[in-house]
């Protein structure tokens, strides 16, 4: 079956990347031409106006979900000691979170001072 469908798919294909023309990119879209420094920039502000508020978020969920956790097993101790091991993946993920934020900020520094 898989065959049949690419024996008659692949003609069509080929034909189509045949005759494709190529298109004139530099005025397509309205989208502007810039250095690729701006890029860096634009992906680090993305990142903080983005993806911090939603990292920081989850961590608060994920502190407020142990916290929960730690008080429905209070006279339960193998259940606090896992809701304690939970504890320590949203530590080393806040970690990670903050960690990759610095890293980026210092590399797009030290490509800025570069420049």
């Amino acid at each position: 079956m898989l065959k049949k469908i690419c024996f008659k798919i692949s003609p069509t294909l080929s034909l189509f990347f045949l005759t494709a023309k190529s298109a004139n990119a530099a005025n397509y879209g309205g989208i502007d031409v810039t250095d690729g420094g701006s890029l860096g920039t634009k992906i680090v502000e993305v990142v903080q106006q983005v993806g911090m508020p939603i990292g920081g978020g989850l961590l608060f969920l994920s502190v407020v979900a142990v916290a929960i956790m730690m008080m429905t097993s209070a006279f339960k101790p193998d259940k606090k000691a896992s809701a304690m091991g939970a504890l320590g993946y949203v530590a080393g993920g806040g970690i990670i979170l903050g960690a990759a934020m610095f890293i980026a900020g210092a590399l797009l520094g030290i490509g800025e001072k570069l420049q």
